[in-house]
C-alpha cells in the first residue's frame, strides 16, 4: 500500500515537471540514471619533504559540475599541500593530506557532493575542512536547503531541533560552544549548512572543531525523508520519493577493521557512491582509530560487533553486558558518539537477549560466505544474485582479501538492477521502524523485519 500511494503522488507530480521520460513508466527498481554515472579516480603527490598528497576527481554528465568540484579540490590542495610537515616515516604512518570528494544520488536528477580535505600526521587526524554542493545533474543547475524547504515551512523548525540536538549528543562529557552553536541555529546560519541527500536521508555536515575546540571528525545531523518530506518543496519532495523509483538493500561489513582490506573497501565506496554500514570490533578501534574515523566521516554507519569476537554462549550474563560498556568506552573518544545498534559474533542474539545486552541485534537476510575460502568471486555472485528482494540486509567481512573486490562487483550489480543501497538507519527509516533493544532485525520490506522465507 505504501509504495502503490507513493507511485500515485509520483505520477502527479510528475504532470507538474519537466522530468526524464524513463519518470514516465515509473516502476520500483529503476537501473542507475545516466545523468547518476559517476567515475572516481585517485592521484598520489609525494612532495619533496616526503609529505603526500591524494586528490580524488569525478568525471560527472556534467563538465560544468566537474569543473566546478575540481576548482573546490584544487584550492584545498593548493593551500594546504604547502603546509603538511615533514613524514616522520617512510611508511603509511607519514604526513598526508587527502582531498575527496563524496557523492550521492537521489531521485531520477539530483546528486550531491561533499568536498572532504583530511589532514592526518602519523595516521593521527589533525584537520579536516569540507564544502558540499547539490545539482540538478541534468541542468547543471545548484540546490540549495532553501530548494528543500519553502520560506516559513516546518521544515526549518525540524531541522533545528535536529542540529541542536545530535551536537549537543556528541562528546557528552564536554560542553560544545554555545556561541558557535546559537550562529549555526540562527535563520542564516541553518540556510548556509554545508549538506548532502542520499537514498533515505538529508545529512546535515558540521566539523566538530567549530563547535568542540580540538576535535576534526565530523557531526553528521541525518534527517530521514519520512520525517521531513510533507514539509518539502514540491520539487525536492519529488527528488527524495525513491522508494517509487528504486527498490532498497543495506550493505553491512563485519569484523574490522583491518589496515589493509578496509582501506581498499572505504577507496571503493567512495568510488561507487555507496554508503554502507561497518559492525566493528571494539578491541580493534584504538589501533584502528584512523579508520574508524574514516568510516564515519565517509557517511557510513559505525555499529557494534561487540568488543571482542567471543562466543557469548559461553559467557556470564555480566560479561555479555560488559561487551557493550567497554565498546561504548573505546568507540566513544575517536568519534565523539558511540553505536546505536549491534550484531553479536556468530549471530548468537539469543544469548544476547537473554542477558540483556541493550542494544538492538541486526542480523541478515544474504548472506555471501565470503570468508569460505573454497567459493571464487564469481561463484558467491551468482548465488547471491539470486536471493535480493526489496528491504534485504547483507552481510560480508571487510577483514577478508577477496571482499573488497566482491563488494565492488556486487554493489556495480545492485545498482543496475534497480537497488538504492542505503545505511541500516536508513533502511529502517524508511518504513517508520524504531529500533528497540533486545530485539532482533533480519530484514525491512514494508516494516516487516523477520527472517525471510526462501
Amino acid at each position: 500500500m505504501r509504495k502503490m500511494l507513493s507511485l500515485l503522488l509520483a505520477v502527479l507530480l510528475a504532470a507538474s515537471f519537466c522530468i526524464p521520460a524513463a519518470a514516465e513508466k515509473i516502476e520500483p527498481g529503476l537501473p542507475l540514471q545516466e545523468c547518476h554515472r559517476v567515475t572516481s579516480t585517485k592521484q598520489d603527490t609525494k612532495q619533496k619533504n616526503g609529505s603526500v598528497i591524494r586528490l580524488w576527481t569525478l568525471d560527472t554528465y556534467d563538465d560544468a559540475v566537474d569543473a566546478e568540484l575540481a576548482a573546490l579540490t584544487q584550492e584545498y590542495v593548493d593551500r594546504l599541500g604547502p603546509e603538511l610537515p615533514k613524514a616522520g616515516n617512510a611508511t603509511s604512518k607519514n604526513s598526508r593530506l587527502e582531498v575527496e570528494v563524496r557523492y550521492s544520488r537521489t531521485g531520477l536528477t539530483w546528486m550531491s557532493f561533499l568536498v572532504q580535505a583530511r589532514t592526518t600526521y602519523h595516521r593521527k587526524l589533525v584537520g579536516q575542512e569540507i564544502t558540499s554542493r547539490t545539482y540538478d545533474m541534468t541542468t547543471g543547475q545548484r540546490v540549495y536547503l532553501t530548494d528543500i524547504f519553502d520560506e516559513g515551512s516546518e521544515g526549518w523548525n525540524i531541522l533545528r531541533t535536529a542540529v541542536d540536538t545530535t551536537v549537543r549528543a556528541y562528546f557528552p562529557d564536554e560542553n560544545p560552544d554555545e556561541e558557535a552553536l546559537a550562529a549555526l541555529l540562527t535563520d542564516e546560519g541553518l540556510r548556509n549548512l554545508d549538506f548532502t541527500l542520499h537514498g533515505l536521508s538529508l545529512v546535515i555536515h558540521i566539523p566538530a572543531g567549530s563547535i568542540y575546540a580540538g576535535k576534526n571528525t565530523l557531526i553528521e545531523v541525518p534527517l530521514y525523508y519520512p520525517d521531513i518530506r510533507p514539509y518539502m518543496t514540491m520539487r525536492a519532495f519529488q527528488e527524495t520519493d525513491n522508494l517509487t523509483y528504486y527498490k532498497t538493500v543495506a550493505l553491512t561489513f563485519d569484523d574490522g577493521p583491518n589496515r589493509t582490506n578496509t582501506t581498499i573497501m572505504l577507496n571503493n565506496l567512495l568510488e561507487t557512491g555507496t554508503r554502507a554500514t561497518f559492525f566493528v570490533l571494539g578491541n580493534r578501534i584504538k589501533d584502528n582509530a584512523d579508520l574508524v574515523q574514516r568510516e564515519h566521516d565517509e557517511g557510513h554507519a559505525v555499529a557494534s560487533h561487540n568488543y571482542t569476537h567471543g562466543d557469548v554462549s559461553k559467557m556470564s550474563g555480566t560479561a555479555i553486558r560488559n561487551q557493550k560498556t567497554k565498546f561504548d568506552a573505546a568507540c566513544l573518544p575517536v568519534l565523539g558518539i558511540s553505536a546505536r545498534y549491534a550484531r553479536v559474533p556468530y549471530g548468537l542474539y539469543p544469548q544476547m537477549i537473554k542477558a540483556n545486552g541493550g542494544m538492538p541485534l541486526i542480523q541478515w537476510s544474504v548472506d555471501t560466505y565470503d570468508w569460505r575460502e573454497e567459493r571464487t568471486n564469481g561463484t558467491i555472485l551468482k548465488n547471491v544474485k539470486k536471493q535480493f528482494t526489496d528491504g534485504d540486509i547483507v552481510l560480508m567481512h571487510d577483514i577478508k582479501d577477496r571482499t573488497p573486490k566482491l563488494a565492488k562487483a556486487l554493489i556495480e550489480w545492485l545498482q543496475e538492477e534497480g537497488y538504492m543501497i542505503l545505511t541500516i538507519d536508513e533502511l529502517f527509516a524508511k518504513d517508520g521502524v524504531v529500533l528497540e533493544e533486545n530485539v532482533v532485525y533480519f530484514r525491512c520490506e514494508d516494516g516487516v523485519t523477520t527472517i525471510k522465507k526462501r
